[in-house]
């Protein structure tokens, strides 16, 4: 095994998909520096605020045809809430668990069941 040059440059090396350390990939001397979470562009989370307002609207006008309707609007907040956290505050987690609720108690209204979807396509680019 040959020692490398240190007077090469070094170009280092790009690993995405798993967990990996820097003694996975590299050799003495590597530096790990793990990947950022990215910040959501203004417009995005505006136009996410937007359809959860909307939705929140629609839970208010069918609060009589919804046994969890209380329920519902706190699931709505709370993933509006984490979409708003600093990248490396969001739990991801809590978001899918409060939208797979949202789902069975938006259900017995077909408009509200339906305009959850969008709201669940816009927060995965960003969660």
């Amino acid at each position: 095994m040959s020692t490398p040059d240190p007077s090469a440059p070094n170009y280092g090396t790009v690993v995405s998909g798993g967990t990996f350390t820097g003694s996975n990939i590299g050799g003495q001397g590597s530096v790990f520096q793990p990947g950022q979470e990215r910040s959501v562009p203004r417009e995005e989370l505006e136009r996410l605020r937007s359809q959860v307002v909307a939705l929140l609207a629609l839970v208010e006008a069918h609060a009589a045809e919804l046994p969890q309707a209380r329920q519902a609007r706190r699931d709505l907040e709370e993933v509006l809430a984490e979409a708003e956290a600093e990248p490396g505050e969001r739990d991801p987690a809590r978001v899918t668990a409060a939208l797979d609720r949202l789902g069975t108690r938006l259900a017995p209204v077909t408009a509200l069941a339906a305009a959850l979807g969008p709201i669940a396509d816009l927060i995965a680019t960003f969660l």
